[in-house]
């Protein structure tokens, strides 16, 4: 049963609904008085909650059963390239679901070129639909667009260990740099459709970030990124 966005904290016992939510609980799903559904607060709750109230605008509902779930230990982040056709979207709905702590939209060279307020907003909505369809717990932070300079010094600085799935087919694997630093936080760059240029190759040299294949096959970006990250979450020590 997919569960519902709802703002409540480890000792609510009750919450109010608004907006969306309202709208998806009673006019899409049909619950009625008494319904018990699922909710989530993106901060590592679920619970149930019980409708004890509901008018036009707003609903009440009653909190019981809250479960508290801690993030993994082990942090698993991903830079993507802005992309054509929503496959960015894709890849904030997919990598969601997998569980990833933090996303990083990246406006690099061959991107193409989006308001970034738009951008992160539609990301947002897309990654809340994602926790409510696999009852996710925890929602990821989708950080503000940026270069990939930006992004480099905010990775260090975040103390990622970062690494570019890379079409220029290199010697190492990513299975063979997780073997070598089996317990890192990575943070995975993918670039767009067109690739990276020259000169961010050239960036991630001179910042002694290791470039990697993650399959034997040319991968489209919104593939790379669910294909990298599901190698990373299922490496075994």
């Amino acid at each position: 049963m997919p569960s519902f966005y709802i703002d409540f904290h480890e000792r609510s016992t009750e919450t109010k609904v608004i907006g969306d939510e309202h709208h998806h609980i009673v006019n899409v799903f049909r619950h009625a008085l008494g319904d018990v559904i699922q909710i989530v607060n993106g901060e590592g709750l679920t619970a149930n909650g019980t409708i004890k109230c509901i008018d036009k605008k707003r609903l009440a509902l009653k909190v019981t059963d809250i479960k508290y779930t801690k993030r993994p230990e082990k942090r698993v982040a991903c830079a993507f390239s802005l992309l054509k056709n929503k496959n960015d979207l894709m890849i904030v709905e997919k990598l969601t679901e997998l569980g990833v702590t933090d996303l990083f939209p990246i406006q690099t060279i061959n991107s193409v070129k989006m308001s970034k307020e738009s951008t992160i907003d539609k990301m947002k909505k897309t990654a809340i639909s994602a926790v409510k369809q696999c009852n996710n717990p925890w929602l990821p932070k989708i950080h503000e667009v940026l270069k990939l300079d930006g992004l480099l010094k905010f990775l260090n600085n975040m103390e990622y260990t970062s690494i570019v799935a890379s079409e220029m087919r290199p010697n190492m694997t990513l299975n063979a740099f997780l073997r070598e630093n089996p317990r890192a936080d990575i943070c995975v760059i993918i670039g767009c459709e067109g690739g990276f240029d020259d000169s961010e190759f050239a960036m991630f040299d001179k910042n002694f970030i290791t470039q990697v294949k993650i399959s034997d096959n040319i991968l489209r970006a919104e593939t790379a990124a669910i294909c990298a990250v599901v190698q990373i979450m299922n490496y075994e020590l």
